[in-house]
């Protein structure tokens, strides 16, 4: 390099020493120099990538937890002051006390129709976040055996799935098991309900329903509408299942 070439005329004049002499005692360390400031810098581009990828993951986490969709109204986890019946002692066991839902504000659904697309975008956000809540059986109307699993968002039961008493296969809504006694456990069921929600497809659909002004999104699994979520009519807010939460904290296991 240029710089190098005057330095090494300038250090020869100067201490009186032929150019070549120089050369051949200080090359190497000409060279070794070089390199040294060739890794410093290679080392400090890789630190500068590094941190940046790290405020990219970093930020990206940030924007996924900011877009998780919000509850509206949580409920209760807990009921005091309330006795546990066994829905198995008794015919037809009387329903657990309905929770009022919270009454929404009053808006005119016609200026709200765009709200649709928005309701299924958020329910497939909130897919991913889907869990495996407790399992429970209880009396139909009929006397039939009923088993439900609760799938939960935030710890909140969001939706409802209708298990087979007799073989533990997920049911379709508006088909009602026949049989008065449960021939499969529970247990079989608790291992293959994550892999269930995990499988549910969220179709590209909104039902309107009122009073409670909510868009109503079906949920599929083998091509079989097994359940509902609710989204507001704001088309951001979850609806959480409130008899549904009720039921699983009076019985399920």
């Amino acid at each position: 390099p240029k710089k190098h070439s005057q330095n090494i005329f300038r250090y020869a004049y100067l201490n009186k020493i032929s150019i070549d002499s120089y050369i051949s005692t200080n090359y190497i360390i000409i060279v070794k120099h070089d390199n040294f400031i060739k890794e410093a810098n290679m080392k400090n581009i890789a630190s500068k990538v590094l941190l940046i990828l790290m405020i990219l993951i970093g930020g990206m986490h940030m924007a996924n937890a900011q877009e998780k969709p919000p509850l509206l109204n949580k409920p209760p986890t807990t009921f005091p002051n309330q006795a546990i019946p066994s829905p198995r002692n008794q015919t037809v066991p009387p329903p657990p006390p309905s929770q009022v839902a919270p009454q929404p504000q009053i808006v005119n659904p016609f200026n709200q129709l765009n709200n649709a697309v928005l309701a299924v975008n958020t329910a497939k956000k909130v897919k991913a976040y889907l869990t495996a809540g407790k399992i429970w059986t209880k009396i139909g109307r009929r006397g039939e055996t009923e088993i439900k699993a609760a799938i939960l968002y935030e710890g909140v039961v969001v939706a409802v799935l209708h298990f087979n008493p007799i073989d533990g296969s997920v049911l379709p809504l508006g088909l009602h098991p026949i049989a008065n006694r449960m021939v499969i456990s529970i247990e079989n069921i608790r291992e293959k309900l994550p892999a269930i929600i995990h499988a549910l497809e969220v179709l590209n659909g909104a039902e309107y329903r009122e009073p409670e002004s909510v868009w109503v999104i079906p949920l599929a699994y083998k091509s079989m509408i097994v359940a509902h979520l609710k989204i507001y009519i704001d088309g951001i807010h979850i609806v959480p299942d409130y008899p549904a939460n009720q039921e699983m904290q009076l019985y399920g296991k």
